[in-house]
This record gives structure tokens, sequence and C-alpha cells, in this order.
């Protein structure tokens, strides 16, 4: 075995672990109550102050955003469906760099709403900085999305369903 071969499943489980937190985290940040405003309706106005979405789907993807990183990051933690947890996350991630793109093309100047008011490593207003942090995310959410979970894994104890096979005239099946 190859030392490259050696390490990667510790590797994917690292790049796995670490995405995950992140993303149970900046769910729980957009989801609790705190003591002047509700997350989700703090979120909801971070949603708005983009203007990208019409306003009759900001409160969807208030709900929708959190729940979403939630399953994904507890997926990517337990390592339990972690290509399609991957996957998803790294959807989420393209979508908010975009949309901090469009918000800096814009010459806007407002917080991503993306850990409350807490910072991953960006401070200040959504800017280059806050794409460069997503694009390091976006690595990271490739690993499990292209190679799978890696190591302590879940998904070694969760077998597909059974491939539906037709039967072989060669075999007289």
């Amino acid at each position: 075995m190859s030392p490259t071969r050696s390490i990667e499943p510790w590797v994917l489980l690292t790049a796995r672990l670490a995405l995950g937190v992140l993303l149970l985290v900046s769910a729980y940040m957009k989801l609790k109550t705190g003591a002047i405003v509700d997350g989700p309706f703090a979120f909801a106005l971070a949603v708005r102050s983009f203007e990208i979405l019409p306003d009759a789907l900001v409160p969807f993807a208030a709900f929708a955003v959190p729940w979403t990183e939630a399953v994904a990051g507890a997926c990517l933690v337990l390592g339990l469906f972690a290509r399609g947890a991957g996957t998803l996350s790294l959807a989420l991630l393209i979508t908010f760099t975009l949309a901090v793109v469009s918000v800096v093309l814009r010459g806007m100047n407002l917080s991503c709403g993306c850990f409350g008011e807490y910072k991953l490593i960006c401070s200040g207003a959504a800017g280059w900085c806050k794409v460069g942090e997503n694009m390091i995310l976006i690595a990271l959410a490739m690993l499990p999305a292209a190679r799978g979970a890696g190591a302590v894994a879940l998904d070694r104890w969760v077998s597909p369903a059974p491939a539906l096979t037709r039967p072989s005239p060669a075999t007289g099946g």
C-alpha cells in the first residue's frame, strides 16, 4: 500500500469532520434564539439584505438553509451518506459564494449572516475575503463529495439496496 493510500482515509475524515462541524455551528447560529432578535428572524433579515431573492422566498430560504446545513453537517460528522452530504455542502457553498460575489460586485456593504455574530476567518462586511474563505470550504466539501467518508464512518455499515438485475439468457435464469 502506498503512503498516499494509507493517509487518504484520515485526510477525508479530517475534511469531513471540519466541514461537518462548521455546518452544524453555522446552522445553530442561524436557528438559535437570542435575547434581542430570534436567530431565524435575524437570518431572514440577512437573506433579504442580499436583495437576490424575491421577498416571498425569503422566509423559505431562512428556514431551509439552516436545516439543510444541519442535516448535511450531521451526516458529514457521522460519516453517513458522506458523498451526498459532501455534494449538498458543495452546492450550498457555491450558492453562498455566488451570493457574496453578487453583493461585492453591486458595491453593497453588509454582513453575510453566515455564523451569526461570529466570524470564521474574515471580519467585516461580506467581501473578497469571504469568497476566499468559501473557496477553502468548497475544497473541503469536494473531498467527501468525490471520495466518500474516509476512516471511521457509518457509511461502512450502511450498504445500498441490492441492484435489480435482469436474468441473463446465457444462464437460463
